[in-house]
């Protein structure tokens, strides 16, 4: 048994946990619940060691217990499995199922046919069937996510804890996980499930605990007393009445409106989206909301080349058709801004003004044959007026910013090859309050430029409070539209896990 009273925890003066009580029992799945800042996380790292609380106590066993890091809680029986992986690409599978305590031979070389005798079963169970000396980074993101629960079962845990889980994987993938979840439950073994996939924690979880503000709004209630709609309420409590974009936001200056809407008829994706429909207008945010995998944002990599649709027509702004690469859509004026900015967004290790610079001045060659430093520093500092970037110098190395103010810069880049359509995957993921303000202001303001905006995020809290329509994914079919009065999270949170939009229930939830 593993138990935790009054526990207390701030960030910098931000209450994260508020006497927080928390029980887990050998031979239970409990399912650890809560919206985005709920303190769902704060909690997590302290039972696992990687945070301190500043007030409460912890007890396994009946003792009291505390943990200096993660290393010395699962040492004490307490694996975890985090949403963030922490394997190594570079590494062979075989490598990252058994880093730092791998077999030796003769007490000096691996023992690799001793670590592939022991991962066997654990790899069996969990049905992942890949050659182990493959390179960990040459696997698809499911297949990697498997190999992480595989290293904490290898580990033999009393407890562990599961962190979205699922998030990355497919169908199939999720149900032979959550198979490998009820025969650990049966062992003895004590699960903490974290979710946003509602459907999930009602297929495997016994108990159910909602966090709220860093409270307990629900604690340890059976799972077979809980419903969807319910647990959605406990998470959010009163519904919350967000404002709204205005039309007194003013457009960037020398920003060009689109010339027409953005429009997709009948476009499907063999296995991934099924055939839908979206006309979206300019100067309205239309958002894209589903669990991973439900094909919201499959709809992104679509409009901007990255995935061959199966089926359909899309007919862009300007009148041209699919634009079948992304170089293509970029010259098409398609603009993408991604959630991993680090990967996919920037250029981390090059100044701040040759990154704003690189797609008008590469793909588009709007800036000349040859880019002039002064030319880019210019536009940068224009950028860093206009959007209130944090930097010392445009000269200074992009990776140097702060995570709000990196994706400012990745935002400004765009906005300098003054696009029609702008694609947004997650904008404001890991930026703090301040600098997701600064993006929801931005955001307005492309808008207002009379732009085509299409928008996805973890966060519908976000959502409902930016866009002016969404549109509900479930399982790659769209099931339905939220907008206006109706437009909450709430509604939003529920329309993702039960796959529909139910008007009546809509007016419901948005009163309460």
């Amino acid at each position: 048994m593993y138990t935790v009273k009054d526990l207390h925890k701030t960030y910098g003066g931000v209450t994260a946990l508020a006497g927080v009580d928390f029980e887990i029992l050998p031979g239970e799945v409990h399912a650890l619940l809560g919206a985005n800042g709920a303190g769902k996380s704060t909690l997590i790292k302290i039972l696992v060691g990687a945070a301190q609380p500043d007030a409460g106590r912890l007890e396994l066993d009946g003792a009291p217990v505390s943990f200096t890091n993660t290393r010395d809680a699962a040492d004490r029986g307490v694996a975890i499995v985090s949403q963030e992986l922490t394997l190594f690409p570079h590494l062979d599978v075989l490598q990252n199922l058994f880093l730092g305590r791998e077999p030796l031979a003769a007490g000096i070389a691996l023992d690799r046919r001793a670590m592939r005798r022991i991962a066997a079963p654990v790899l069996a169970a969990i049905g992942l069937d890949v050659d182990v000396s493959r390179p960990l980074g040459s696997l698809r993101l499911g297949e990697q996510q498997l190999v992480e629960i595989a290293r904490a079962l290898l580990e033999d845990p009393k407890i562990l804890i599961l962190d979205e889980p699922t998030s990355a994987l497919q169908a199939t993938e999720t149900e032979r996980l959550l198979g490998v979840v009820r025969n650990l439950r049966d062992r003895g073994v004590a699960v903490v499930y974290v979710s946003h996939f509602l459907e999930d924690v009602f297929a495997v979880a016994d108990r159910i605990t909602v966090l709220r503000s860093g409270k307990v709004a629900v604690s340890r209630r059976p799972r077979a007393e809980m419903t969807i709609q319910g647990t959605v309420r406990a998470m959010l409590g009163e519904a919350v009445a967000h404002d709204r974009r205005t039309s007194e936001t003013v457009a960037f200056d020398d920003a060009s409106g689109s010339a027409g809407s953005l429009v997709l008829t009948g476009v499907a994706v063999t296995g991934i989206l099924e055939p839908f429909d979206l006309t979206a207008r300019p100067g309205e945010v239309v958002g894209l909301a589903g669990l991973e995998g439900s094909g919201a944002r499959a709809v992104l990599d679509v409009v901007f080349g990255r995935l061959r649709p199966s089926r359909g027509r899309i007919t862009l702004p300007e009148g041209g058709g699919w634009p079948m690469t992304m170089n293509r859509a970029v010259k098409a004026g398609i603009a993408y801004i991604p959630a991993d900015r680090k990967r996919l967004g920037l250029m981390l290790d090059v100044s701040i003004a040759e990154n704003i610079s690189t797609v008008k001045g590469g793909p588009l060659k709007r800036m000349g044959m040859v880019l002039g430093r002064r030319t880019m520093q210019r536009r940068a500092e224009h950028w860093r007026e206009t959007l209130n970037i944090a930097m010392s110098s445009s000269a200074q190395p992009v990776g140097s910013l702060s995570g709000g103010n990196q994706q400012k810069v990745v935002f400004a880049k765009w906005l300098e090859a003054d696009p029609s359509v702008i694609l947004l995957d997650d904008p404001s993921r890991g930026v703090d309050v301040g600098a997701k303000d600064d993006m929801h202001a931005i955001i307005a303001q492309m808008a207002a430029g009379q732009k085509v905006v299409l928008y996805t995020s973890s966060d519908l809290e976000e959502m409902a409070k930016i866009c002016d329509r969404v549109v509900v994914f479930f399982g790659g079919r769209a099931v339905g539209e939220v907008g206006g009065e109706q437009l909450s999270e709430s509604v939003l949170m529920e329309a993702i896990n039960v796959g529909g939009v139910d008007e009546g229930r809509t007016e419901r939830l948005r009163q309460l």
